[in-house]
């Protein structure tokens, strides 16, 4: 009985259990193999659904990296800052469906967010927008937690974003845009519909954010050192001016002294002489 077992067992057929006839060795080996059975049937049973599973788990990691990717090759092109925030939220709203999207840049004297670059969003709104203190609305109370958030409008006070209800918006997401833990600004994505950001894509559009942050920082030091470069050119070309033109008052000084000397002797051909060379 055994032996006719495994052969069925060897031939895939996982359903097959042995008699447990006796309680002695012979029994304790059906027991044994009635248990392998089970067990070998209950995986072979979830064995496509764990493979399926696996595969999407392979393919949502798959897509994090190949967005992940894009969004750092695109924010290391060479572009104006205001452009490669504008690329970055093009890209974003394509990959997740949003239908507007915008920048906004913290400034540390007047504690308020400015809406840096967007798209997707209407004049009015974006005027309506274009400046917020921290704390203030949703993107505000978000920027001063210094975390993301994604807030469906239906779970909020009706009060809260009226901008944004205006726009027909239904979902507001937000995530920081940090520098080595410094906050420099937040970014939006507005959805026409209630949508959730599962855990994973939410990390990933946090690391997106610091992604940004560098760039935007890079932008920043590359104009400082144009700027500085303009300054020292300046510099130079004031001091080669301010020793051009020290050497003419020296030379004009020694020519007045001759033509004061000519005078003196009524010497009339080199008072001539010397007025030419003053007025070279």
């Amino acid at each position: 009985s055994l032996s006719e077992g495994m052969q069925r067992m060897t031939a895939g057929d996982f359903g097959v259990r042995l008699p447990v006839e006796t309680r002695d060795e012979f029994g304790d080996l059906a027991e044994g193999f009635n248990r392998m059975a089970n067990r070998l049937q209950d995986l072979y049973a979830t064995l496509e659904e764990r493979v399926a599973e696996k595969t999407r788990d392979l393919g949502e990691r798959n897509r994090q990296l190949a967005e992940l990717y894009g969004v750092a090759q695109l924010l290391n092109e060479p572009a104006a800052t205001e452009e490669l925030c504008r690329g970055f939220l093009r890209r974003l709203m394509g990959l997740h469906g949003a239908v507007g999207g915008a920048v906004r840049l913290f400034d540390a004297e007047t504690r308020s967010l400015h809406l840096y670059a967007h798209e997707g969003l209407s004049a009015e709104f974006a005027s309506e927008e274009r400046c917020i203190d921290i704390g203030e609305c949703l993107c505000g109370a978000a920027a001063k937690r210094g975390r993301s958030e994604v807030d469906v409008l239906d779970d909020v006070a009706p009060d809260v974003a009226a901008d944004c209800r205006r726009a027909g918006d239904r979902t507001v997401a937000i995530f920081p845009i940090r520098l080595k833990g410094e906050l420099l600004g937040v970014f939006n994505l507005y959805f026409s519909s209630s949508q959730r950001i599962g855990a994973e894509d939410r990390q990933l559009l946090e690391a997106l954010g610091q992604h940004l942050g560098v760039a935007i920082e890079n932008q920043r030091l590359a104009s400082r050192d144009r700027e500085l470069a303009v300054y020292e050119e300046r510099s130079l070309l004031a001091r080669e001016l301010h020793d051009s033109i020290a050497q003419s008052l020296a030379f004009l000084n020694i020519q007045v002294q001759m033509l004061e000397d000519s005078l003196a002797r009524d010497g009339r051909g080199e008072v001539t002489e010397v007025l030419a060379r003053i007025r070279e």
